[in-house]
């Protein structure tokens, strides 16, 4: 079952306009709709937002429920929101404290925006 903090497939729009199958975290259900608020997972490591996306290294004792094949960034910065039904399958899951520092993260951002 979808739920946030899980780790999915999905094809998402990328910069370019095409569309790219890739590991997803499903960060929340819109209210009232079969839609989700997702980020881009990315094998590229080097190209963080320090401070914002997060490692998740092959190295963590919890890399294996993630259901990823490789070391990979969590992309805050990427986010998305997709229909359940493009939503492909699961392929794991973070745990509970990586998920709630990563929507912590998130929301910080936002809230700095609200003092402009």
């Amino acid at each position: 079952m979808i739920q946030p903090g899980k780790i999915c497939l999905a094809e998402l729009p990328q910069v370019d306009g095409k569309r790219k199958k890739r590991p997803i975290l499903v960060l929340s259900k819109l209210p009232g709709r079969d839609h989700w608020f997702v980020c881009g997972v990315s094998r590229k490591t080097y190209d963080l937002v320090a401070g914002f996306d997060e490692i998740i290294s092959s190295e963590m004792e919890f890399f294996n429920q993630t259901g990823l094949k490789t070391s990979s960034s969590i992309k805050l910065g990427f986010v998305s929101y997709l229909q359940e039904g493009r939503i492909e399958g699961i392929l794991g899951e973070l745990p509970r404290e990586v998920y709630d520092l990563l929507i912590k993260r998130f929301l910080n951002h936002l809230s700095k925006n609200l003092n402009r």
